[in-house]
């Protein structure tokens, strides 16, 4: 049997929660940009991989459509908080939620059964991995902590099975 293109009722709970990570981690980054203390070419970093967050949520309200909640997750959003707002973790914690975002991504593409849902999610974790690597060109990080395997997904395949 082929799988469906469209996305299933429980392809949608999974999106949503990814969009919200998404817009949380966009609000993050704002989060960050207004402690300041950033070279101007760390503050245009932060303001791309900001975009590309949107532009995350976006893609996935379009695959959402009438079904996208279009709202951060206030537990990913609460949970980082404190650690962006201050200059010396920012850019640490920031890494951090990108290998965070990959893994949850990669944890979402084995459990979606519609094709062009887990096309794009493939899509982004992709560029999510290459955000973390980049950060391993900042004087304060470095490489290995922006190959970080450790990170755990935010989505655990229990809690959206049926």
């Amino acid at each position: 049997m082929t799988p469906p293109k469209q996305p299933t009722e429980a392809d949608l709970v999974i999106l949503n929660e990814a969009q919200g990570a998404e817009l949380a981690v966009r609000d993050l980054y704002d989060a960050a940009l207004l402690v300041g203390g950033f070279s101007d070419v760390q503050t245009s970093v932060l303001i791309s991989f900001r975009n590309h967050h949107t532009a995350y949520a976006q893609a996935l309200n379009g695959v959402l459509g009438k079904s996208a909640v279009n709202m951060r997750s206030e537990t990913v959003y609460s949970a980082y908080r404190d650690q962006v707002r201050a200059s010396t973790t920012a850019l640490k914690t920031l890494q951090s939620l990108e290998n965070v975002l990959v893994a949850t991504h990669t944890a979402i593409v084995g459990l979606l059964v519609g094709l062009d849902a887990a096309n794009l999610m493939a899509s982004i974790l992709i560029v999510e991995a290459r955000l973390a690597a980049v950060y391993g060109t900042a004087p304060e990080l470095d490489l290995a902590s922006a190959l970080d395997d450790s990170a755990v997904s935010l989505v655990v395949a229990s809690s959206v099975e049926g």
